[in-house]
C-alpha cells in the first residue's frame, strides 16, 4: 500500500551534493568547533577549540546519507517555523535527539550544513546549559513527500519527545518539586484552549501568507495542533514548560478562547534583585519591604544621564511619563529613594548596604519600566522592545564573557548600574565567592565534591539561576491556582487563563493577589500587566 503524501519542510535552494561532500570531508577530518566568545578583539586571535566528533569513515551510500540529510533539514526548518518564541538567535536543537535518530551522522551533517551556509549556528553557549540556537540563512517551503525512511525518523523524533516529557513528569524529582497530579491537571487545563473564532484566523492566516507565502508552514502548524489533543512538548533543565502557546504569535491571541493573560514586566531583570538582596545579606522580609515601599512611587520623575552619549549632558526619563510631564524641569535624584524607604520604617542600616545605582535598579525593575528606559534611551536606533532585550541579555545579563569590548549596550549598563554590573560579573565565576557559590549548591546547580564545588561551565551560572528561580516561582503560583480549582497553564512569565465556564467570573485581581504572594517569598514585588483579547 502507498504510503500517504506528508509535509517535508524544506530551505530553499539547497545544494544537496555540496553538503554531502561536507559531510564526508567532517567524518574524515573530525569536527571542531571553536567558542568564538574567547577571541580578543584587542591581540591575536587565540582559537579555543572544542573537538566534538573525531576522524572516521563516512557512510557509503549516497542515499542514506540524503535521507539524513532531508531528515535534519526538516527538523532544522520545522523549528524555525512553528516555534516563535525569541528567535533572534534562532531556535534550540536538542542534538542529543537527533543523534539518537540518525546516529553519529548527526553531527558532521549538521557542520556541513553550516559550512555551506544554509544554516547559521549560535556560539557554544546560550541560555540555558550549553543550548545551540540555528537559524536558517534562506527562505522555508514545505512540498510533499513519500519517503518512509525520512517519515520513519521523523515519527522516532516525536516519540523521543513525547518520552521525554513523560519520564520527566512521572520521575520521583518532578513528583517531589511539583507534587502528584500536577502535569495531568496542567495537561487538562492546556485542553481547555481552542481556536474560537475560526473563520477570523483563517481569513488572518490567508492574508499573512498573502503577505509572506513561506509562513504557510507555521500557520499549518498552529491550526492542526489546536485539532489535535494538546500537551506539553518539552520540560527543559530548568523545569520551563513548552506546549502550543509558547509558540503562538500575539496577533494569534484574539483568536483563542484566551479570557486573559497576567504577565510580569521586566521578568528576568526584576528576578536579579533576588540576588542583589542576597549578596547584601538581607532578609526576604526587608527585602520585600524594601520592594514594596519602592512599587509604591513608580510616578515619581528621576532623570538618569543618557550613557549612549557620554560626553553630552542628556538625560533621559526613568519612568513612563513624558518630557511633556515635567512642567518646571526639575526633577528627583536617587536620594529621593532613599528618603522614601526611611519614610516606610525601613532601618537606615539596612538601606545603607545599598549603593545609589543599586536602589535605582531595584526601583526600575520593580516599577516594571527597565525595558521601556533602555527603549526611550536609543531613539535613533530604530530597535523593538524584544530586539532591546535580546541585546541586553545578549551583553549584560547571559554574556559569556567579562569583557565589555564591542559590547555598547554593556557599557551604558556598567555606567548607569555599577555596583549591580560587578555583582553579575561575579556570577560569571560564581564558584569563586561564597555566597554566589551556596546559591548554586542550594539549587543543584553545582556539586561539592570533597572540599571542592564543581560545576560544568561556571559562566552559565546567572542564566541557570535566574529561569530556575523563575519556574520555581511559576510553579507555586500554578499549584495554588490548582489547588483553588482555578483553570489556567502559563507562559513563562505570565499566567493564561482560557474563556470557559469555571473562569467566567473569576477576577484577574484574584490571579495577580496568588502571582504576587509567590514573588513575595522572594523579597520580590512584581509589576503584574492584564491583557484580555
Amino acid at each position: 500500500m502507498p504510503i500517504k503524501p506528508f509535509r517535508l519542510f524544506v530551505i530553499d535552494n539547497v545544494d544537496y551534493d555540496c553538503v554531502i561532500a561536507n559531510y564526508k570531508t567532517n567524518c574524515q577530518e573530525g569536527v571542531k568547533d571553536y567558542d568564538d566568545t574567547s577571541l580578543s578583539m584587542n591581540g591575536p586571535l587565540e582559537f579555543k577549540y572544542v573537538t566534538q566528533k573525531g576522524p572516521r569513515h563516512p557512510l557509503r551510500d549516497n542515499t542514506r546519507i540524503l535521507n539524513k540529510l532531508k531528515y535534519l533539514v526538516h527538523s532544522i526548518a520545522y523549528r524555525v517555523q512553528t516555534n516563535q518564541e525569541d528567535q533572534a538567535q534562532g531556535v534550540s536543537m536538542q542534538m542529543s535527539i537527533l543523534q539518537d535518530v540518525i546516529g553519529e551522522d548527526a553531527f558532521p551533517l549538521m557542520q556541513a550544513l553550516v559550512q555551506s551556509g544554509y544554516v547559521h549556528r549560535s556560539s557554544i553557549y546560550e541560555v540555558g546549559k550549553h543550548a545551540r540556537r540555528y537559524k536558517v540563512t534562506g527562505g522555508i517551503h514545505t512540498e510533499p513527500c513519500t519517503n518512509m525512511k525520512i517519515q520513519g525518523y521523523i515519527q522516532k523524533t516525536k516519540d523521543l519527545l513525547a518520552a521525554a516529557v513523560t519520564k520527566k513528569v512521572t520521575s520521583k524529582e518532578f513528583k517531589e518539586e511539583y507534587g502528584e497530579g500536577f502535569a495531568e491537571t496542567y495537561v487538562r487545563n492546556l485542553s481547555k484552549f481552542k481556536i474560537e473564532d475560526k473563520k477570523g484566523f483563517d481569513d488572518f492566516a490567508a492574508e499573512q501568507i498573502k503577505l509572506n507565502p513561506s509562513s504557510e508552514p507555521y500557520y499549518e502548524y498552529i491550526k492542526a495542533s489546536f485539532q489535535d489533543k494538546l500537551r506539553i512538548y518539552a520540560i527543559d533543565a530548568n523545569n520551563r514548560i513548552y506546549h502550543i502557546l509558547t509558540s503562538l504569535k500575539r496577533e494569534l491571541k484574539p483568536y483563542i478562547n484566551i479570557r486573559y493573560s497576567i504577565d510580569c514586566s521586566n521578568s528576568h531583570p526584576l528576578l536579579f534583585n533576588y540576588f542583589i538582596f542576597l549578596s547584601k545579606n538581607t532578609s526576604l522580609r526587608t527585602a520585600y519591604e524594601i520592594s514594596q515601599a519602592l512599587s509604591k512611587h513608580k510616578d515619581i520623575i528621576i532623570l538618569s544621564k543618557d550613557h549612549s552619549k557620554p560626553t553630552s549632558n542628556a538625560y533621559f526619563v526613568s519612568n513612563d511619563a513624558g518630557f511633556d510631564a515635567i512642567v518646571d524641569k526639575t526633577h528627583y535624584d536617587t536620594g529621593k529613594l532613599r528618603n522614601i524607604l526611611i519614610e516606610s520604617g525601613i532601618r537606615k542600616a539596612e538601606i545603607d548596604k545599598f549603593e545609589d545605582d543599586e536602589l535605582l535598579y531595584i526601583w526600575k525593575t520593580t516599577g516594571g519600566f527597565f525595558w521601556d528606559d533602555v527603549l526611550r534611551a536609543h531613539p535613533d536606533d530604530e530597535l523593538s522592545r524584544p530586539e532591546i532585550k535580546q541585546k541586553m541579555f545578549a551583553e549584560v545579563f547571559y554574556s559569556k564573557t567579562t569583557e565589555d569590548v564591542w559590547k555598547r549596550y554593556g557599557k551604558e549598563f556598567k555606567a548607569q548600574f555599577p555596583h549591580v554590573y560587578d555583582l553579575i560579573l561575579r556570577w560569571k565565576a560564581p564558584l569563586s565567592s561564597p555566597d554566589t557559590k551556596a546559591v548554586l549548591l542550594r539549587r543543584n546547580k553545582a556539586v561539592e565534591l570533597g572540599n571542592r564545588a564543581w560545576m560544568k561551565d561556571e559562566t552559565t551560572a546567572l542564566p541557570n539561576v535566574m529561569m530556575d528561580l523563575e519556574s520555581v516561582i511559576f510553579r507555586d503560583i500554578l499549584r495554588t491556582l490548582f489547588q483553588k480549582r482555578v483553570c489556567a497553564v502559563h507562559i513563562h512569565d505570565a499566567i493564561v487563563v482560557p474563556a470557559v465556564k469555571s473562569t467566567e467570573h473569576l477576577d484577574p485581581e484574584q490571579v495577580c493577589d496568588v502571582m504576587r504572594q509567590a514573588y513575595r517569598r522572594f523579597g520580590l514585588c512584581p509589576s503584574l500587566k492584564v491583557d484580555s483579547y
